[in-house]
């Protein structure tokens, strides 16, 4: 899973075997290949969601609400490059469409995905009482991926299936079944997956910018501005996840 696989072997042996510890809980070495398979900063990670099968991070659990003050709603955001190229691909095939189409023809599955959101916003708020963060009002109700009636996301979809296991988020354990010509849970995809010369990433692109404590015109004005700065792309992974 990481840089110089010689690198990576240490890491592995003294960092990355399974132990009896919470899988959740961070271990040294999990942020700094975090910035590195995300190319910038970690921000406000609380935990690891799924490791790969040599132990490194799939998914980073992240405070809904950053140290700068912004609401953050994808809890479980989906790190791994291979595994977000392989989303991705999905995504450009055209199944995020498929999917909220037969959300509005299957009962059924419509009441997972509503499921799956309240699962959401439950494991949210318990990350956040165990980051000190508290609810935040700001996001209160709002899960991620297009929960509970639609999917605009299926990064967040795949993180949130990765880290609650199969049956939570059901459209999540499709999509991973989907990618797995590119990606599966049983075998390490780290070698050369992401740039492991020099330090980590230290400058922070985010798009993120603070919205704490200002008036709601002014939130809706911030958005509304980088909705049509975001106008003509197609980064849903980033737009959704970042």
């Amino acid at each position: 899973m990481t840089q110089t696989h010689q690198h990576d072997q240490t890491d592995r042996h003294d960092h990355r075997e399974p132990t009896v510890e919470d899988p959740v809980s961070l271990r040294e070495g999990d942020l700094d290949v975090l910035s590195r398979q995300l190319g910038r900063p970690v921000r406000d990670v609380v935990g690891i969601g799924a490791r790969c099968t040599c132990g490194n991070p799939l998914v980073a659990v992240t405070a809904p609400r950053l140290s700068n003050g912004i609401p953050f709603p994808t809890t479980y955001y989906l790190s791994h490059p291979v595994v977000t190229a392989a989303v991705s691909r999905l995504e450009a095939e055209g199944v995020m469409t498929e999917m909220s189409d037969r959300l509005d023809t299957d009962a059924e599955l419509a009441q997972h995905h509503r499921d799956a959101h309240e699962a959401y916003l439950t494991a949210r708020a318990a990350v956040g009482e165990r980051a000190g963060t508290g609810p935040v009002q700001e996001i209160d109700g709002v899960s991620a991926g297009g929960m509970p009636t639609r999917v605009k996301c299926l990064h967040v979809l795949v993180g949130h299936a990765l880290s609650t296991g199969p049956g939570v988020n059901l459209l999540g354990d499709e999509a991973i079944e989907r990618i797995g010509q590119w990606w599966t849970a049983d075998r390490c995809y780290c070698e050369g997956a992401w740039d492991i010369a020099g330090q980590a990433p230290e400058a922070d692109l985010s798009r993120h910018t603070r919205t704490q404590g200002l008036s709601p015109e002014a939130v809706e004005a911030k958005r509304a501005a980088r909705r049509n700065g975001a106008s003509g792309t197609n980064n849903a992974h980033h737009e959704e996840q970042n």
